[in-house]
């Protein structure tokens, strides 16, 4: 017989996060869902990881307006037509942004639909504009324009 020892959830402080997607899988089990595993990619938290489960709407489908849809338009970064075809692949390796939430059962985290947006990160370095020559310079080529 083997002992294990009891754990409790690891829990993300609620808050907006940017979040990769590491897994993603159409299931309906409970319904009409996406399967996301999502890890925080910036900030104290870097690295976090927990499986979200955004509504579908549709058996076969993502029904626009749902939260599985945000995350599809957040994601590929595009607004996205009623007949889009949509693959859970093209959502792997992507980022987007949004709230994260504790359950309701305070059993792990979710993303809170209506937060949910796409991820465009500010430059941290702004690009140093190019050195011009000096006006001086200019003013020297001008003067010896014949008029």
């Amino acid at each position: 017989m083997a002992k294990l020892m009891a754990q409790g959830y690891e829990l993300l402080d609620s808050g907006r996060y940017v979040l990769e997607v590491v897994e993603a899988e159409a299931v309906n089990e409970y319904g009409p869902q996406l399967r996301l595993k999502l890890r925080v990619a910036e900030g104290e938290h870097e690295g976090f990881e927990f499986t979200d489960y955004p509504n579908r709407g549709a058996e076969d489908g993502v029904k626009v307006g749902t939260k599985a849809w945000d995350i599809f338009e957040a994601c590929l970064n595009q607004r996205l037509s009623a007949d889009e075809e949509l693959d859970t692949e093209d959502l792997i390796g992507k980022r987007f942004e949004a709230m994260v939430v504790t359950k309701k059962t305070g059993k792990g985290n979710r993303t809170e639909h209506g937060t949910i947006g796409p991820h465009r990160p500010s430059k941290a370095h702004p690009e140093q504009a190019p050195e011009t020559d000096k006006p001086d310079e200019f003013e020297e080529e001008f003067k010896k324009i014949p008029f």
